[in-house]
């Protein structure tokens, strides 16, 4: 098996980029950051959870602390820091949490890019959309176990997540078909083509039971050239950086 000390190292010779699971149990660290600035190539983009302390216990109330402790982590990664991303709770819905949604986007530090997924539908609604599209935030696209977002462009980039049920437990191999769902997806990215800049894709082992394999068929779908996998690489079922949920 390949070392955990070299997983990034592996990683980052294969992808582009990568999102950071870890970070949403806990916030790296400037020292920890800086060391995946110093291990990754040029070019390679760190997209970092923010802390479930922001997003699901204090549940956006009195984050200000939180969030600087959060960019002083990010700043390490300076041009690799790719969105940073909010990942809310189905709890967190429009009638309760508007009023510190306004305050938490206020509060962003806009020299990074940011994205949040909802994962309840009453945020799906144009006063939302207005505000992320006042601050370039991006709504995530998604389909998960709780819902699949609508398509809405609010910033001058897209940020797909495709996590998927979560019913697959083993992740040796591609398991279930999503050809059709993909297509459906690259149809949305590539009609927002002309309004964009560009697309952050992620999937994850749930989404059909091999997330490299997704990625593979989601570049050929695209007319990109797949990437290719070195023999002795990070197994399937890693508990590191590319996990997310």
């Amino acid at each position: 098996d390949t070392p955990k000390s070299d997983y990034l190292k592996l990683y980052s010779g294969v992808f582009d980029s990568v999102e950071v699971d870890s970070s949403f149990y806990r916030n790296p660290g400037p020292a920890t950051t800086k060391g995946w600035y110093k291990s990754t190539p040029a070019g390679f983009l760190f997209s970092m959870k923010m802390p479930r302390r922001i997003t699901h216990e204090k549940k956006l109330k009195d984050v200000a602390e939180n969030l600087g402790w959060f960019y002083t982590s990010a700043k390490e990664l300076r041009e690799k820091a790719g969105p940073l991303v909010a990942q809310l709770p189905p709890s967190i819905k429009f009638d309760s949490h508007w009023g510190l949604m306004k305050d938490f986007v206020k509060a962003f530090e806009m020299k990074y890019p940011h994205a949040i997924e909802f994962r309840h539908k009453s945020w799906f609604r144009d006063d939302v959309y207005a505000l992320l599209r006042d601050r370039n935030v991006a709504m995530v696209w998604t389909e998960n176990q709780y819902l699949r977002s609508p398509t809405d462009v609010t910033a001058d980039y897209v940020y797909l997540r495709m996590v998927g049920d979560r019913e697959i437990t083993e992740f040796k191999e591609t398991q279930k078909d999503k050809s059709a769902e993909m297509r459906d997806w690259y149809k949305e990215l590539d009609g927002a083509s002309d309004s964009v800049k560009g697309a952050l894709v992620f999937f994850n082992n749930h989404y059909a039971g091999f997330g490299p394999g997704s990625v593979n068929e989601f570049r050929r779908l695209a007319g990109m050239m797949e990437y290719e996998f070195p023999s002795k690489g990070i197994p399937a079922t890693q508990k590191g950086l590319g996990d997310f949920g």
